[in-house]
């Protein structure tokens, strides 16, 4: 079971009302979370039967996490996944490359910031805006936002942004580089390796992605080449 609400675990009272509904039910679910939960949460949620969170890291540049207006820091995000851990609550985080700020340097803090947090899984995504948005307006402003598509004909990700030292092949290529740094780690390998060892429902899974994965690395690689 997966609750697709943003707002789950925002207000800490509602959130620990719910799981004690939920706790007799004696089911195992997953939803969306903002490092804002406290472990008081985290250990409700729990005991619920709460397995996995999908939580919205974003960047872990200070500058980038003000311009977005984020309203965490990179140590409350450190916290909150030493809590998850401490509880045994898988963390699947969510990163996005080419937001307001983004230089080479930040995105190398925050692919070191993502090592640092070592979430089970990660996805990387990179950043759109859409009309009427804040995000839309300071591209359009600053002359940022390119006449490209913002995905291929399979609805893969392509970067429609462009700054004065950052452009879309470098933003491609960091996408394409964030997930080899983090997922070839041999430690990172072992786990999954591991895992898919005694699950068969997992290699199958396992393999599917890999193979999904080199098939999109290889699009994304062609990109960045031009």
């Amino acid at each position: 079971i997966f609750f697709d609400d943003d707002t789950f675990a925002w207000k800490k009272s509602r959130t620990i009302e719910m799981c004690e509904k939920l706790r007799p039910l004696n089911i195992t679910w997953s939803c969306t979370c903002r490092v804002h939960a406290d472990y008081e949460t985290l250990k409700a949620m729990k005991e619920a039967g709460c397995r996995l969170l999908i939580v919205g890291f974003e960047s872990g540049d200070p500058t980038v996490l003000k311009n977005i207006k984020k309203g965490v820091t990179a140590e409350q995000a450190r916290e909150f996944m030493r809590n998850c851990r401490r509880l045994g609550i898988s963390v699947h985080g969510d990163f996005i490359i080419g937001l307001p700020g983004e230089t080479r340097e930040t995105i190398e803090r925050t692919m070191q910031f993502a090592k640092d947090l070592d979430c089970e899984t990660i996805q990387v995504s990179i950043a759109h805006s859409f009309p009427g948005t804040e995000f839309h307006d300071y591209l359009l402003d600053h002359g940022y936002l390119t006449p490209y598509e913002m995905s291929d004909e399979c609805g893969h990700q392509l970067p429609n942004i462009e700054y004065p030292d950052l452009s879309r092949r470098e933003i491609m290529e960091a996408v394409e580089r964030f997930y080899g740094s983090y997922y070839f780690r041999p430690r990172i390998a072992f786990r999954i390796v591991r895992k898919a060892l005694f699950d068969a429902a997992e290699r199958r899974r396992l393999f599917k992605e890999a193979r999904e994965y080199l098939r999109l690395r290889a699009r994304r690689k062609a990109f960045a080449r031009g």
